[in-house]
């Protein structure tokens, strides 16, 4: 008999597979898939940041074939950055030492690190934003401030697109997000997304933000490499804004991924009240071509009136 070598069936493309059914081979031509975490969600978090991941397609299998090899040999299920480094009570990492943990983390860096082309994590400070940003501009900016922070992060993935001389759209996978706790949340992502197919359309590339999707961190290997490298942003983020001073384990993954021995692999940036000043400034006194085609948006999809409570 014939020897049939087994192939290992990745479960990101088994996923997405059962999202997209048959347009799977129009999505299956994105050369590289974006990993997204959009935290500062939760209203006592001080820092609103967007962390993305690119992957080449190609390499997927390859990851995530390398992340089960790693979960059967230390005995976890899936991985979560905060509650690993807090030795959360109510999780499998409750019992890990230090020497586990320190190991895991590396290889999870080393895996993100392997198989990432490139990654970009961008912060505001909540306070600053609140205080700066008018009303009527976070109309077009976004209402919550991660918003902001996906919006702008979308403009340093198409600039890294250009540079590259990458044609084809992203497919991009985003964190989780419950459609009912974390519905308007969930709708400005949507509606950031819509607006810059609009503007890619204008610019005659439709099509370009079509291929998106909310995904449960558990099953994308991906998603968990870049949960540790958006909790080390974040550290990073607190430090600069805050003065928080970074834990032991915290320096150590933001050497290792800052100087990674792609050039410039991680492009980590923090918008400062200064930064966010001026540019409300430029805004209100000559404005911004994109927000006169974002007022086009919202022309065409007016917002649905609230029902008044009986």
């Amino acid at each position: 008999m014939p020897c049939v070598k087994s192939q290992f069936y990745s479960r990101t493309k088994h996923l997405l597979l059962s999202a997209y059914g048959s347009r799977w081979r129009k999505v299956h031509l994105a050369m590289f898939t974006v990993h997204i975490d959009d935290s500062g969600t939760d209203p006592n978090q001080p820092v609103a940041i967007a962390t993305a991941l690119i992957v080449p397609a190609a390499r997927i299998v390859s990851l995530d074939r390398e992340w089960k090899a790693l979960t059967e040999k230390e005995g976890f299920p899936d991985f979560h950055m905060s509650e690993c480094v807090a030795s959360n009570k109510d999780s499998h990492f409750a019992h890990w030492g230090d020497d586990k943990k320190r190991r895991v983390i590396s290889r999870v860096r080393q895996i993100g690190k392997k198989f990432g082309s490139q990654a970009i994590s961008l912060a505001v400070h909540k306070a600053d934003y609140d205080e700066v940003v008018p009303d009527e501009l976070r109309e077009f900016s976004g209402r919550f401030h991660y918003t902001w922070a996906i919006r702008n992060m979308i403009g340093q993935l198409d600039k890294w697109a250009k540079f590259k001389n990458v044609t084809l759209p992203f497919e991009y996978i985003y964190d989780w997000m419950d459609p009912k706790a974390q519905r308007e949340a969930k709708a400005e992502i949507d509606t950031v997304m819509a607006q810059a197919e609009h503007l890619a359309a204008q610019a005659g590339l439709a099509g370009r933000y079509t291929n998106y999707s909310f995904r449960r961190r558990q099953d994308i290997p991906a998603l968990q490499c870049n949960d540790a490298l958006a909790w080390t942003c974040y550290q990073y983020a607190q430090l600069a804004h805050l003065q928080t001073p970074l834990s032991d384990i915290a320096k150590d993954c933001w050497d290792d991924y800052f100087n990674h021995p792609g050039d410039e692999w991680l492009y980590a940036a923090t918008m400062t009240r200064a930064q966010l000043e001026d540019w409300v400034r430029r805004e209100q006194e000559q404005g911004l071509p994109d927000f006169d085609r974002f007022r086009d948006w919202y022309a065409q999809h007016p917002k649905p009136k609230r029902k008044k409570s009986r």
